[in-house]
């Protein structure tokens, strides 16, 4: 195209015109493309929820006011659809806050939600962090673990709306700071176990100064001021307790355990549960299990402990996800600013390699924290596009680093194909580009039509529902897997669709994220296809079922057969 010549007109308008003309005659991305409306719109007070977030700030920097709080979806009333759970802060030494913080449970009616708390019995009043459901007496009601700095709690689900705490009594209610965690069965005997990953030693009576002495400029500390705390891993007794047995099976001890993130899966498709855990500016862990529920770290063997770069990044949320294709589950870690999120391709043989940049995820998170994560088909096109929640763990940070903000948007990635990542955060529209300070994300559908859905929590502000509202017409199948007698949620269960000789794989996850729970029903997006096909669940004993149906768009039941039926 030859550059238009203007020979009178003022040298103003002929920039104009020349960038007028420019606007019609060059290609526009994804990003600029005009939208008739957005994609994900905020719904949480049209939906009838009113929960506001305190993390009892009071000036004096205490750490744990960084990284509150999360929440996530739990069907405690087993009628398909899901609930929603809620955790709140607490008062700290010299705040000043108005009623007390409480932890919130809202049932769902229809796609609006009803505050149930008082009755259910489930609004704790502790400083929450994160929450992970399973059930864990195998009585077909799902539990959950609300973690805390201070005292855990394990809620059992008694039905008829009601809870019963039974942290002490099931052996489970350590007092050290909690953050993600995560139930599966480690030892291949049937029931759940648990796990907890632990932050750092700190204390209201020891809290150091971190900032500017000269200024007399107080900050939130980084995480190298305190020691770290060793992670727990409770298994299962089968009589309603649990026994703490992380050292003995192998978990690292020291102060360099600042785990933040946790997420189970058998990444070396030996038929057990491994898992990945995400430590804060230390090296992360890559437990592989021996069959038997003991556990020898292979991160940096395998390639996930650092970045490319040989470096211990600030790991804060993780997810998994098979990104391009070849059925295998790749790994994404959220990282702090002026490093990137990390995604590990997963090569087969337990050997990852750094893919970030590849993908295309590098440059975008540079200039943000990233806390929780996901993969999910926001389109229903068959493959898994990524979302992070995004916010500063400093709140003063633009004094002292001029380029950063404590208040940050969130953002979308959309896979084009093969695991490479664009972002289309403006294209999703508004309720993304709000500036807050996020901490967990939770994906699931909430309403039951087949597009996920986000919650994402705000420290000192209310949630963002992110209701999906794409209207591309492509199908869908969501699974909701009946498992065997003594896992009948199924969790660690893969789903293996294949469609047009295309494998696609989901999981059944408690956890992941960052102090979250999503939806644990396995959801495939079809796109255009209009044909049958064929589902292969590995359940978590081992069994293999195949089904097959031509029903799409629906929550498919598929019930747990064993062998000879």
């Amino acid at each position: 195209m030859q550059t238009p010549k203007f020979k009178s007109a003022p040298r103003g308008v002929a920039l104009i015109a020349i960038a007028l003309c420019l606007a019609t005659t060059l290609p526009v991305s994804a990003a600029e493309k005009p939208r008739s409306k957005p994609w994900f719109v905020e719904v949480s007070a049209q939906r009838g929820i009113r929960f506001h977030h305190q993390d009892g700030r009071s000036g004096q920097k205490f750490y744990i006011e960084s990284a509150a709080s999360g929440g996530g979806w739990i069907d405690f009333d087993h009628d398909g659809d899901l609930d929603l759970y809620l955790i709140n802060g607490a008062a700290t030494p010299g705040s000043k806050l108005d009623g007390t913080p409480t932890n919130a449970l809202y049932e769902n009616r229809d796609g609006r939600f009803v505050d149930v708390t008082a009755k259910a019995g489930v609004g704790d009043t502790g400083y929450g962090m994160g929450m992970c459901a399973g059930d864990i007496d195998a009585d077909g009601k799902l539990d959950f673990l609300l973690t805390n700095y201070g005292t855990d709690r394990l809620y059992r689900n008694l039905g008829g709306g009601r809870f019963a705490e039974i942290g002490a009594k099931a052996g489970v209610a350590n007092d050290r700071w909690g953050a993600s965690c995560a139930f599966g069965d480690i030892d291949g005997d049937g029931d759940l176990d648990i796990y907890v990953a632990h932050y750092v030693q700190f204390s209201f009576e020891s809290n150091p100064f971190c900032g500017d002495r000269a200024r007399n400029l107080r900050a939130y500390c980084r995480p190298n001021v305190f020691d770290g705390e060793a992670d727990s891993l409770f298994i299962n007794q089968g009589d309603g307790t649990f026994r703490e047995e992380g050292k003995a099976r192998g978990l690292v001890q020291g102060k360099d355990e600042k785990g933040y993130g946790v997420v189970m899966s058998d990444l070396d498709d030996d038929g057990d549960l491994d898992i990945y855990v995400s430590n804060d500016g230390t090296l992360n862990r890559l437990y592989v299990n021996d069959g038997k529920g003991h556990f020898s770290d292979e991160a940096l063997l395998a390639g996930v402990g650092l970045s490319a770069r040989g470096s211990a990044e600030s790991g804060m949320g993780v997810d998994l996800g098979d990104v391009n294709g070849d059925g295998r589950e790749d790994l994404l870690v959220t990282n702090y600013s002026m490093e990137t999120n990390t995604l590990y391709l997963n090569l087969g043989g337990l050997m990852f390699e750094d893919g970030t940049r590849k993908a295309g995820l590098a440059e975008s998170s540079y200039r943000y924290v990233g806390w929780g994560t996901a993969f999910f088909d926001h389109d229903n096109d068959g493959d898994l596009d990524l979302a992070l929640v995004n916010g500063h763990a400093v709140d003063n940070i633009e004094i002292f680093e001029a380029s950063l903000k404590y208040r940050q948007p969130n953002q979308l990635m959309e896979n084009l194909g093969g695991g490479r990542f664009h972002d289309v955060s403006r294209e999703a529209g508004p309720a993304l580009a709000v500036e807050r300070v996020s901490r967990a994300l939770a994906q699931g559908d909430f309403d039951n039509d087949g597009r996920l859905d986000l919650l994402v929590t705000n420290t000192n502000d209310p949630i963002d529902l992110l209701h999906n509202e794409i209207d591309n017409g492509h199908h869908w199948l969501g699974l909701v897997l009946r498992g065997p007698k003594a896992n009948p949620f199924a969790i660690g269960a893969r789903a293996t669709l294949t469609l047009n000789g295309k494998k696609t794989i989901r999981e059944v996850r408690s956890g992941s994220s960052f102090l979250a729970q999503g939806d644990l029903r396995p959801h495939f997006g079809l796109g255009t296809h209009k044909g049958s096909v064929s589902v292969e669940i590995r359940w978590p004993d081992g069994r293999v079922q195949r089904e097959t149906t031509e029903q799409l768009d629906r929550y498919w039941t598929i019930t747990y057969r064993p062998r000879g039926q």
